[in-house]
């Protein structure tokens, strides 16, 4: 057999090395797909670490909202929320005690679609300046799934507590507002400063609705409801 022209061993070499590149960069393409997939799955072991927002536990705040989220694209749910300091709560050296309520109920026919809590912990900060309705911050509320009457999911195992992550982006609410809610193994004492929380249920903006952050009552409230109908969508 013939010796072949050292032009055509590099042409050969180089394509080989083109087709390993493409390859290369199809596996790391894919790799990204996975991980997101995973992350769409909800559970993850590491997850309460994006689930604490270092916010503060005296602060004075009072927290609405209400609307609908699309937790997945296949599934729509209606939420309402509020949280407000207990009376005679007194900063600084307060433990982030609250008062108030979580409701939230996926439009879909599937386990664990209902959570009503009573909120008995809350983290906030406050925007400055804030919006027009005198609204504007982040809070975190916590509720207690070991209150009697409450309602929680039941898998996986051990849930004790639920840990609602609210943003007052604007005054209008949708497309800016942020609604992120986590089932913690963790008490809800616990959740305050520890949070142990390996399921997250949604981490998205307003599809409906509002949340308002603010510092007292004399804000105009917005359309803040504290319930919401949205069409029933099934997987």
């Amino acid at each position: 057999m013939g010796r072949m022209p050292e032009h055509a061993v590099l042409k050969r070499v180089t394509r080989w090395r083109m087709l390993g590149a493409l390859a290369a960069v199809v596996t790391v393409a894919a790799a990204a797909t996975l991980s997101g997939s995973v992350a769409q799955g909800r559970v993850d072991p590491g997850i309460e670490g994006r689930a604490v927002t270092v916010l503060s536990v005296d602060t004075i705040a009072i927290v609405t909202g209400g609307g609908t989220v699309e937790p997945d694209p296949t599934v729509v749910a209606s939420f309402g929320l509020n949280g407000k300091r207990p009376a005679g709560f007194t900063p600084p050296g307060t433990n982030g005690a609250a008062l108030g309520r979580i409701n939230f109920d996926k439009h879909a026919q599937m386990a664990g679609r209902h959570v009503n809590v009573p909120v008995t912990f809350m983290t906030a900060e406050i925007a400055n300046p804030q919006t027009g309705n005198q609204t504007g911050g982040k809070a975190q509320l916590i509720g207690d799934c070991q209150a009697t009457g409450a309602e929680c999911p039941s898998s996986p195992p051990g849930i004790k507590s639920v840990l609602l992550y609210v943003e007052d982006n604007s005054d209008s609410g949708v497309g800016s507002d942020v609604f992120r809610i986590f089932y913690c193994t963790s008490t809800a004492s616990q959740t305050v400063t520890a949070p142990i929380c390996p399921v997250m249920d949604a981490d998205v903006f307003l599809r409906s609705g509002n949340i308002q952050v603010r510092q007292n009552v004399s804000g105009s409230g917005g359309n803040a409801p504290t319930s919401a109908r949205a069409p029933i969508r099934l997987p």
